[in-house]
C-alpha cells in the first residue's frame, strides 16, 4: 500500500513535471510563462485513474512575479514551497508538524529559462473563463502543449514523455489577489528535519 507521504510526492511530481512543460526560450514566440502578478490557480489533474493514490485537484499560489510558489494537493497531508531565487524547495508535512528541504531541480520545478526549448503558437482557447494562447513546446525531442494567458498564468498543460510523470492539468478557477507571505514559509513551530530522518520516519511502523 502506498503511504500518504508517497501519494503526496507523486502528486507534487506530476504537477511539477507538467508545469515545467512551459519553459520558454529565445524563439520566434516568446510568451511570458510565469505569473506577473499574485494569483491562486486551482487545477484539475487530468488522467488520474482510480487507485492512482494522488490528488486530482492541486492549488498553486504565486507571488513575487512567479519567483515563489506553493503547490498544494487537495486532500494530501502536506504541500511544497518553492523559492526560485534561493534555489530552494521545502516539503511541508502537516500531520507531523515538520518540513524538509528536498532536491531543487530547476528543470522540473516551474523554471522558465531553458535555452533549448521552442514555442509554436497554434491558436487560442478559453479556460476557466480566461483567454489563453495555445503553444506546442518542443525540447530535447519531447513535445508538450500549454495554454498561457498574456500575464503568464498557465491555464492548461499536457505532457506525454516516456519515463516521466505524464498526464495533464487544467485550471478550474483563477483568483487574482495579493498572496500572504505566510503561505510561502513553514508554519510557526514546525521543525526542520533532514532527508535521512524523514525517510526513517516514513518507513517506521505506526505507533499503537
Amino acid at each position: 500500500m502506498m503511504s500518504r507521504h508517497t501519494m503526496l510526492a507523486a502528486t507534487l511530481a506530476l504537477a511539477a513535471t507538467l508545469c515545467a512543460a512551459a519553459q520558454p526560450a529565445a524563439a520566434q514566440d516568446h510568451p511570458l510563462a510565469k505569473p506577473s502578478r499574485d494569483v491562486m490557480v486551482e487545477y484539475h489533474i487530468l488522467n488520474v485513474q482510480p487507485g492512482d493514490h494522488r490528488s486530482d485537484t492541486v492549488r498553486m499560489y504565486f507571488t513575487d512575479g512567479g519567483m515563489r510558489l506553493r503547490i498544494e494537493p487537495v486532500g494530501q497531508p502536506g504541500y511544497s514551497i518553492v523559492d526560485r531565487s534561493a534555489h530552494r524547495m521545502l516539503l511541508v508535512m502537516e500531520p507531523q508538524h515538520v518540513y524538509v528541504e528536498v532536491a531543487y531541480d530547476p528543470n522540473r520545478i516551474m523554471t522558465f529559462d531553458a535555452t533549448d526549448a521552442t514555442f509554436r503558437r497554434i491558436g487560442h482557447d478559453t479556460v476557466a473563463g480566461l483567454g489563453c494562447t495555445v503553444y506546442n513546446v518542443a525540447r530535447q525531442g519531447r513535445e508538450s502543449q500549454v495554454c498561457l494567458t498574456d500575464d503568464g498564468v498557465m491555464l492548461r498543460a499536457n505532457s506525454e514523455n516516456p519515463g516521466q510523470a505524464n498526464g495533464g492539468m487544467e485550471a478550474v478557477s483563477v483568483t487574482y489577489a495579493p498572496q500572504p507571505a505566510s503561505l510561502f514559509v513553514p508554519p510557526p513551530g514546525y521543525q526542520q528535519m533532514d532527508i535521512a530522518t524523514m525517510a526513517h520516519g516514513m518507513m517506521a511502523p505506526p505507533s499503537k
